[in-house]
């Protein structure tokens, strides 16, 4: 059966500074002569779906490119790829830019654009860490604040901006539903009212705790009109969710790229690796998650399907 994780709950651990972690060899690379003129490549991942279906893209494309792979997916949180992509035991995990600049790089500034936030990371990992980031996808799979179908077209609440209006007309009857660590977190609902400008009735808004899991299914039945979720799983398509458009942006930016040290990379690696990632988008990560967590597939089959049906194997 495939192992279906949440996404944040599998990294809480990585919410430390990573800063600190060993920069020594382990004695040899793990990229190491392969079968039939290729290397071995360990691939490593983080402990939820997502990242093994990202993690099976790239062992299904190495492999495809006469390359042999070590499967270490599902080996921690951000903490424990990154200190095993340092210490020679992982040549390739996937990691998130928001996650990299916040947790790893530990700058505090907020980027608005994606592809300023990559550059950043990119540069500062490469001269910091001698470590090279691939292609981004262009999902990006950051919070997300989920409706009642009914409800935001009843009430035309298409964006944050509408629900701050509606919220300062007086309407406060209603419920959003989200986890303890949602409610007090600034990056979601901790600082959203106030950086859209309805702080002062947040108070009177109701809060339905719950697992993050469970989000989808309880807006959808209309037990909260609102929820947090996150935009890639594939239960906002299954409920049939409209996502509530961040404007401003207020949410952080988590567009996930292959990670690997730059003495491991070559150029055919490299062309190999980021062919399909522009295809990698919002609807199609959440459709090639929901194939594993709800159809109950394989991240492997997943993967690779994916990979011939648009002609990269």
């Amino acid at each position: 059966m495939a192992r279906t994780v949440d996404r944040r709950t599998a990294l809480k651990v990585a919410g430390g500074s990573l800063a600190g972690v060993s920069t020594g060899f382990s004695g040899c690379l793990s990229v190491i002569g392969g079968g039939s003129g290729g290397k071995t490549f360990v691939v490593s991942s983080k402990n939820f779906t997502e990242q093994f279906v990202l993690s099976n893209i790239s062992m299904e494309l190495l492999k495809s490119a006469g390359h042999e792979v070590e499967d270490k997916t599902g080996l921690g949180g951000s903490p424990a790829n990154f200190k095993a992509l340092k210490n020679d035991e992982s040549d390739l995990y996937w990691e998130y830019t928001g996650t990299a600049w916040a947790n790893v790089l530990n700058r505090e500034k907020f980027v608005t654009d994606p592809e300023s936030l990559y550059n950043k990371v990119d540069s500062a990992y490469n001269k910091q860490h001698d470590i090279d980031w691939l292609k981004y996808a262009p999902f990006n799979n950051t919070y997300v604040l989920v409706g009642n179908p009914e409800w935001t077209k009843q009430n035309g609440i298409d964006t944050l901006e509408d629900l701050a209006k509606y919220v300062n007309e007086g309407n406060t009857d209603f419920k959003v539903a989200m986890n303890q660590e949602m409610k007090q977190r600034d990056d979601a609902w901790g600082g959203l009212p106030k950086a859209y400008g309805f702080n002062s009735k947040k108070q009177d808004i109701g809060v339905v705790q719950m697992k993050i899991s469970l989000v989808y299914e309880a807006v959808s039945q209309g037990k909260a009109e609102l929820g947090f979720g996150f935009a890639t799983n594939p239960k906002i398509d299954k409920h049939d969710l409209p996502v509530v458009e961040d404007t401003k942006p207020f949410f952080n930016i988590y567009n996930p790229a292959p990670n690997i040290p730059t003495e491991a990379l070559t150029e055919d690696v490299k062309a190999t690796l980021n062919k399909p990632t522009k295809d990698l988008t919002t609807e199609t990560q959440r459709k090639l998650n929901a194939k594993v967590t709800i159809e109950g597939k394989s991240a492997q089959t997943v993967a690779k399907n994916f990979l011939k049906e648009n002609g990269y194997i």
